[in-house]
């Protein structure tokens, strides 16, 4: 029995969930967020398989810094929330800005999941691919989303070309630089694609960040948590039940009170918030490792 490596796995599943949207697709199976079934996969795929990529920063940091006492802790929390609300303040003040630098920082982080693979220049050209082909193959729905987070007709217009012309051109450059050794990186940017095209925006970037993102940064760096597994798995619970609480909060609000808290932007808001002191100061601290 041929024994797979993580990284095999992680490709496996992903064309298992490929395989399984154009199936449903072809018997004309609802695949779009409007499903109830749909929501409640990709809901519990990111409670189980993404919050952990965020709730280890504390614990990365405290090692990663030598934070000790108390009080360089306290400093860290503080700081880090400081980065959180200086983010969200820039999103609120210029969404145009915050979505920009979001997109940024997206690039730098998703970057890493293909360095090892393609060991080349190429692992950016991949990241620039995964953010921008919902431009290229899903306009309408990738404008709905722009409208949601706040940005103009002039800027949404303006992005979505832009985005169109990075797709085509990182697409360019991936194809050019084929090799065969990597052919299971390719088979992963087709089973992301299906993905894409028969579900949607949202279903494509939950699969990317559970399956693939989220699984490998884990697994880099949770060696570098200084914690019984035991006790990292009630952190990890505790951040969950916290996450589960705030998202039942602001849909309950805006369904019983029909209050327009925009979850949707603040969703994407407050992603962009905690991406930002998590490349700055946790990752930044692993970067060479």
């Amino acid at each position: 029995m041929v024994r797979l490596a993580f990284r095999q796995w992680q490709s496996v599943l992903l064309v298992i969930v490929a395989s399984t949207c154009l199936l449903l697709s072809f018997f004309h199976i609802n695949l779009g967020v409007d499903n109830p079934a749909v929501m409640f996969i990709m809901i519990c795929s990111i409670m189980v398989l993404g919050v952990p990529h965020g709730a280890l920063d504390y614990s990365l940091a405290v090692n990663g810094l030598g934070l000790v006492s108390i009080s360089r802790k306290i400093q860290f929390l503080l700081f880090y929330l400081a980065i959180v609300l200086l983010s969200i303040g820039l999103w609120l003040l210029s969404p145009i800005s915050g979505f920009l630098l979001f997109m940024f920082m997206s690039v730098w982080h998703f970057s890493e999941d293909w360095s090892f693979d393609v060991g080349d220049r190429r692992h950016c050209a991949i990241a620039v691919w995964l953010i921008t082909m919902p431009a290229l193959f899903k306009p309408n729905e990738f404008n709905d989303i722009l409208s949601v987070l706040w940005l103009t007709t002039g800027q949404i217009e303006i992005v979505t070309i832009a985005s169109q012309f990075g797709a085509i051109a990182a697409s360019a450059f991936v194809l050019f630089g084929y090799k065969r050794e990597n052919i299971v990186l390719y088979l992963e940017l087709i089973a992301l694609l299906i993905i894409l095209t028969q579900g949607g925006i949202l279903q494509y970037f939950t699969a990317y960040f559970c399956i693939i993102h989220s699984p490998l940064y884990v697994r880099r760096f949770v060696i570098k948590v200084p914690m019984k597994r035991i006790e990292m798995l009630f952190q990890l619970m505790a951040i969950m039940i916290a996450t589960v609480m705030l998202l039942s909060a602001l849909w309950w609000l805006s369904d019983v009170y029909q209050i327009d808290v925009g979850i949707y932007a603040w969703l994407f808001i407050g992603l962009f918030a905690l991406t930002v002191p998590h490349m700055l100061l946790v990752e930044k601290c692993f970067i060479k490792t």
